[in-house]
């Protein structure tokens, strides 16, 4: 009778643990699994109309999707035009989009816990101050909305240093200001502690100007930071 009784309450012990962890209930790290990269768009402002460009991405993953079609190796060769229209082959588009499964994984190591009822002023606040325009600020909102929208509180982070080693640009002429803004992200049921992002210094969009955002979901959870 004792085993059982034993058994029974580590049981519960283990059923109480899994549960903490899997409400996202947690300090800490957070780190991704094998993820990947959505939606990374770049938008081109040169200064001059009928201007050609060349963009280049290195890539430490698989691509899943390109649209428009690379010209070439991981390259898009097109005439863009100053208010950031982009013409490739007589068809136009307003930005050039990627996806692909990134190797290795991101860590979240801190960042904003956000209520789902505060998503839209906080990403609206957030993505002022990385320098995009209005219409940028909607093009990633009307995506990522619906997804963060399924979760009670977010893990937000806008540290793109892990996202920059994993997909280098290389733009021919160079651009005179280049804001890649990136966001991970990890659904909670409950707040978590999380330490505070670096103050954000808004970037001056001055000359030829490349704006480019994605995201990427994050699943897996350091249980070092787990709190009972």
């Amino acid at each position: 009778m004792r085993k059982t009784k034993t058994h029974v309450i580590l049981t519960a012990l283990i059923f109480s643990m899994s549960m903490l962890l899997s409400a996202c209930n947690n300090s800490g790290e957070v780190t991704s699994d094998e993820d990947g990269d959505l939606k990374p768009v770049m938008y081109f402002y040169p200064t001059e109309d009928n201007s050609a460009i060349s963009a280049s991405i290195d890539y430490d993953g698989v691509f899943s999707t390109v649209y428009p079609d690379f010209s070439s190796d991981n390259t898009w060769n097109f005439i863009a035009d100053k208010d950031g229209t982009i013409s490739i082959s007589d068809k136009e588009y307003g930005y050039l989009f990627w996806e692909g499964t990134h190797n290795g994984n991101y860590t979240i190591t801190s960042g904003d816990c956000v209520a789902k009822e505060d998503l839209v002023p906080f990403l609206e606040d957030k993505l002022t101050a990385l320098g995009l325009t209005d219409k940028e600020k909607d093009d990633f909102i009307t995506f990522w909305l619906p997804r963060l929208s399924q979760n009670s509180y977010n893990l937000i982070s806008f540290d793109n240093s892990q996202y920059l080693e994993n997909a280098k640009l290389s733009i021919n002429p160079s651009p005179d200001t280049l804001i890649r803004v990136y966001m991970t992200y990890t659904g909670c049921d409950n707040p978590v502690e999380i330490a505070q992002p670096e103050e954000i210094i808004t970037p001056s969009r001055n000359g030829f100007t490349v704006v480019e955002w994605g995201g990427s979901e994050v699943k897996e959870y350091n249980k070092g930071g787990l709190r009972l």
